[in-house]
């Protein structure tokens, strides 16, 4: 039995890659194994896709020093959010919410994702469904650098975030700079997922309305391309990582072209904008940029 849903195998059909895909699917694991928790224990960073009350989907960062993420046994995490910045989700109620990490390691260039439902009762905590390590491709190497006032974080992330149906000129600035993103999708048989994008900046551009990039060859499993394939609904973020502010923005995928043989997609995907939140406080600590992954320019 495959373990990929039927959008997911649409997509590995139309770019040819089906038994690559096959060969990939050991990848997924339905626990935590020691080398997994260990690495979300030392981890300062992931993006998280849930949904809000009205049922919009969005991804949003959670971030903090090593540690304000546990691993409490092999199906369950646990985030401390007492000296940590998570916008927007610090204060929402789960309820056995459907959810989706994507905990980046920016120094090493790794990244694990993770699927499963959400609680929060006095803390955040994580069910496990499934959970699978990504290749380094397109992974800016940051070394993290100060913390930012924690006042400003907690204030930040309540009175101060604004939601719009449109980009201004400044929050466009943020994307059309950007060297990185988070993806947030979903689709009913596969659950939520979270993804990395990254490129040289100007990879990604938006106007008023739209978000445009380029599909890049990944994994060849193709879980973001095929939960769109399933469910148009997507999220995207932002985050400058010198000043900590941050753009969350859900909406819907207009059109999609996956890569095809290792070459960058021939069409860009297009992302209508329908709800935007700018974070002024969206990350725990700066980070300095090292330098850009040697993929950005292989294309």
């Amino acid at each position: 039995m495959s373990k990929y849903h039927k959008g997911e195998r649409a997509v590995q059909q139309l770019a040819g890659v089906t038994h690559q895909a096959d060969r990939l699917s050991g990848m997924f694991l339905n626990d935590l194994p020691d080398p997994a928790q260990r690495y979300l224990e030392e981890s300062r960073f992931a993006a998280m896709t849930w949904f809000d009350d009205k049922q919009r989907i969005w991804i949003t960062p959670l971030s903090g020093d090593p540690g304000f993420v546990q691993a409490l046994d092999d199906q369950t995490i646990e985030f401390n959010f007492e000296h940590a910045s998570a916008p927007l989700v610090k204060h929402h109620n789960f309820d056995h919410s459907p959810v989706a990490l994507v905990a980046m390691d920016f120094v090493g260039r790794r990244r694990m994702r993770i699927n499963g439902t959400a609680q929060s009762a006095g803390s955040l905590t994580i069910s496990i469904n499934q959970v699978y390590g990504n290749c380094p491709k397109h992974i800016q190497k940051r070394l993290p650098e100060s913390e930012f006032s924690r006042d400003v974080a907690e204030s930040s992330e309540t009175d101060k975030v604004f939601e719009s149906e449109f980009l201004s000129p400044a929050l466009q600035n943020l994307v059309n700079r950007a060297d990185t993103f988070f993806i947030g999708t979903y689709a009913s048989e596969g659950g939520a997922d979270a993804s990395h994008r990254g490129g040289s900046p100007g990879f990604v551009k938006a106007d008023a309305h739209t978000i445009r990039w380029t599909d890049f060859p990944g994994n060849n499993m193709f879980n973001t391309l095929g939960n769109i394939h399933s469910n148009r609904d997507a999220a995207l973020l932002f985050v400058d990582f010198e000043t900590g502010e941050g753009l969350a923005v859900s909406g819907t995928i207009e059109t999609f072209t996956p890569s095809v043989e290792g070459k960058a997609a021939v069409k860009e995907t297009v992302f209508k904008v329908q709800s935007a939140k700018y974070l002024p406080r969206a990350l725990a600590q700066s980070w300095t940029l090292v330098e850009y992954s040697p993929f950005n320019n292989s294309l």
